[in-house]
């Protein structure tokens, strides 16, 4: 099972809806087993996928639980993907294992997730905009990390912090890779060029070719199911389905 995260600390760049039709696309058009995990209280890929519960098991669980249960928060949506989701316990678990000294703080989704391993072909975690134990927690077990980026004036704000993230999580996890950033809400102009090469210049970072354009249909979408099996068609479908062929092709 490869572990990949779309980790970004800024909102509104595409994490949750580039972390569901990643996962739609590898499960629909390549056959893939797909475990997507939500880790972000807000809940919205768990909605989107039906999958919600405000008091069953959860991503919060798998933080403080102390015995296996990572099987029991798995709930199985309508599209062939498997979900952990997430609610507002997060909250709670995050402070919960910052005042528990006496067991790791940073090994807990790696221990949960191991028995996983040979059920899934992806696991897809979706970040939230936090900087909490279920975010280490949730790199530390990443193979993979992809970065969207709304390309706009403020595109460079964060990322130098995104990166030393990365780079700190390497004593826990060495293995990580940082495999590019990608554009999301791409609208041709001069900015998204101008944009790709100062942050390629200032921070080294690699950029997929493809870019995901903007359309109403992702924000349609998240009244009705997931957007790649809401508007399969759409200009941003198409340009998701480029990105995944993309992504498989740098392995």
């Amino acid at each position: 099972m490869k572990v990949l995260s779309f980790f970004s600390i800024k909102g509104g760049v595409g994490k949750s809806v580039s972390s569901m039709a990643f996962a739609q696309i590898l499960h629909d058009d390549y056959g893939k087993r797909i475990l997507l995990v939500d880790i972000d209280k807000q809940a919205n890929t768990s909605k989107t996928f039906g999958c919600y519960t405000p008091d069953g098991f959860t991503s919060a669980d798998l933080l403080t639980a102390k015995s296996l249960i990572a099987d029991k928060a798995i709930r199985h949506s309508d599209y062939g993907i498997d979900v952990i989701p997430a609610n507002f316990e997060l909250i709670r678990a995050n402070k919960e294992v910052l005042l528990d000294t006496l067991h790791p703080q940073q090994l807990r989704f790696k221990r949960q997730l191991a028995p996983l391993r040979d059920r899934y072909d992806y696991c897809i975690i979706d970040y939230p905009i936090d900087d909490n134990m279920a975010v280490i927690n949730a790199l530390v077990v990443t193979d993979e990390v992809l970065i969207p980026i709304k390309m706009d004036r403020y595109a460079l704000d964060g990322m130098e912090y995104v990166i030393e993230t990365i780079e700190g999580i390497k004593e826990f996890n060495p293995n990580i890779q940082l495999k590019g950033c990608f554009a999301t809400m791409y609208v041709r102009s001069n900015l998204y060029k101008e944009g790709m090469s100062a942050l390629e210049t200032s921070l080294g970072l690699k950029f997929l070719k493809t870019p995901i354009r903007q359309t109403v249909k992702v924000g349609e979408s998240t009244f009705e199911k997931p957007f790649i099996r809401y508007s399969p068609t759409s200009s941003a479908a198409e340009d998701y389905r480029k990105l995944v062929a993309e992504y498989l092709s740098l392995e």
